[in-house]
Parts: C-alpha cells; structure tokens; sequence
C-alpha cells in the first residue's frame, strides 16, 4: 500500500517528451536506476489504442498510471490528465515523471501544473521538461513534422539520444538544428537513455522557453493508430519479415507476441525490429501500430499477414 502524503512534502515534477521511438521508456528505466529505492510516481502515455510501455516500467517501489488513446495535452485527455495529477498529489512521493506520448505538443505544460497547483496546495514543484532527441532520425522528422520541433522548442534540457549510431559530422548538424529552434536549453549528447543525476538536482525551469503557441493536440492532428492482434504462436522470422513488410510506412510498430521462445516485447522503429524476450503475458498477442501522416496500411497489412500466416487477424 502507499504511504499517503500529508501536504507537507513537496513533490519534484519532471516532464518526459519527445518523438514515437526517441528512448523516452528506456530513459525512464535508467532514471530509476539513478534514484535507487527512493519513491517515484510516473505517468505514462501513449498515442495507441493500447497501453505498452507501462509494462515496461513496472518496479518495487514504482507507482505507475498509464493513459492510452490519444495525448494528455489534448481536451479528449485532459480530463483523464487531471486526475491522474491530482491521485499521485495523495501519495507520498519522492519525484513524479511524466512520459508524453510521442505525438504530444508539450507547450502548454507549465500553465497545466501552475493550474493543478492550485487545485492541491501547491504540492507539485515543476523543474522542468526533458526532451528526448533520436539523433538517426530526428533532421528528416523536423522537416516534416511541426511536433517534432515543437518538442524541442518547449523544453528546458535536451537529450540527443542515439549518439553512438550516427558520425560527428551527423550529430554536429542535430545539435545545430536544434539550437537554431532553442536557443537556452542545454544540449547533451547520449545512448542508451544514460545521464547525469546531477540535471535532475536542479531547477531546469532557469533555461527560459518561450510563450505558448497554438496547441497542436487536437484529433484533427491525430494520425489513425491501429492495433494489430492474433491467438495462437508465432514464428520469429516470420514474425519480423512480416513487419518489415509494412514497417516503412509507419512511425512506431511495439507491442507484446507469443513465439515460440516465449512472449517478446517488439520495438519497431522505421525498417528496424526488435524483439526483446519479456514477462507480459495475455490471451493473445497484441501490436499497436501508428502509421505516417497520410498513409493508409490496413489493407497492406491484412495482404502481408495471409503470406506469412495462417492464424486469423483482428485490426482494429
């Protein structure tokens, strides 16, 4: 059971964006890595259908609240927002992270906690929002896409993740990008999801944004998500050959299958598939899958699941 918080104990808020695919989860994972046993409240959530990621996140001493279909930032959600905000106030807690959908337009954050603050005495500190940059994909994303560059504006620190897989020339022109679009925020260049606990000890609200613009999280910015679903298991490299079938057509493709080596969380980023072993079990297998602006794979997908299997396919 959690230990109630009785008002005296100020909680300190940090805000997680960035782009579907970026390292956001994995970046959460290495911050509970960081603060040890102490008590942490996270908020996760997802553009799918379907909550994912919050089974990624789940640990002793970890209190968590998912919220699915859409973004926190956007009035279908924020209703949902609030009173996630308001039950992680009653516990006792020694940090909250929220982790925004991928697809999330962040500039309206702050006046979110300065409202909720007044709702419940001030117990929430608002440090600041931590954005999280994919150095492999991110030049081609904020050409095309106002959120991505709407991300980075609206934050006070950013992390270039994915450094390890791009040369120096490639991670010189992301950093240039992204200073020309904020030019307080300091920039540090990572993989893995690995930083400093000392970024984290401060007030990163002192790097300046800044007014908000117009809010992009409004269903007509809403891309279709789909979600993908089958009993029975599933061959591996057929499982992967059949998602990279379509996979260049999509932003994200994540989810939880049954193989025959056990369930497996997939990550699918671009023509990139992973599938990691993992504990989450259910009646069936279960992908969520976000497509480009303007792309239609419904029926790609149905066409390339018949060639590579013969289990029945729900898409939803």
């Amino acid at each position: 059971m959690n230990e109630r918080n009785t008002g005296k104990n100020t909680i300190p808020v940090f805000l997680i964006s960035g782009f579907l695919g970026s390292g956001k989860t994995t970046f959460l994972q290495n911050l509970f890595k960081l603060y040890g046993e102490k008590k942490i409240g996270v908020i996760v959530n997802e553009f799918g259908k379907i909550p994912v990621d919050g089974a990624l996140i789940q640990k002793d001493g970890v209190t968590a609240i998912e919220i699915a279909n859409g973004s926190i930032f956007c009035s279908c959600l924020a209703g949902s927002f609030i009173e996630g905000l308001t039950a992680m106030a009653e516990i006792y807690l020694e940090a909250l992270f929220i982790e925004s959908s991928g697809l999330s337009d962040p500039s309206g954050m702050e006046k979110i906690m300065h409202d909720i603050n007044l709702i419940i005495n001030y117990i929430y500190d608002y440090r600041g929002t931590v954005c999280i940059v994919d150095a492999t994909r991110y030049l081609e994303l904020s050409q095309a896409l106002e959120t991505v560059n709407k991300q980075v504006i609206y934050s006070h620190l950013i992390v270039v993740n994915k450094s390890d897989l791009v040369d120096t020339e490639r991670l010189r022109e992301v950093e240039a990008s992204l200073r020309e679009l904020n030019p307080f925020a300091p920039i540090i260049t990572t993989s893995y999801g690995k930083i400093d606990a000392e970024w984290l000890e401060q007030d990163l609200k002192d790097f300046p944004l800044p007014p908000p613009t117009s809010n992009l999280n409004c269903p007509a910015n809403r891309p279709e998500t789909l979600v993908l679903e089958t009993e029975g298991v599933l061959e591996r490299d057929d499982l992967r050959d059949f998602l990279l079938s379509f996979s260049d057509y999509t932003f994200r493709i994540k989810g939880f299958v049954q193989l025959k080596e056990g369930w497996h969380y997939v990550d699918g980023i671009s023509n990139t598939i992973s599938l990691v072993p993992a504990k989450a079990q259910s009646a069936s297998s279960q992908l969520v899958v976000i497509p480009k602006t303007g792309q239609s794979v419904k029926s790609l997908i149905q066409e390339q699941w018949s060639k590579y299997f013969d289990e029945q396919l729900a898409i939803q």
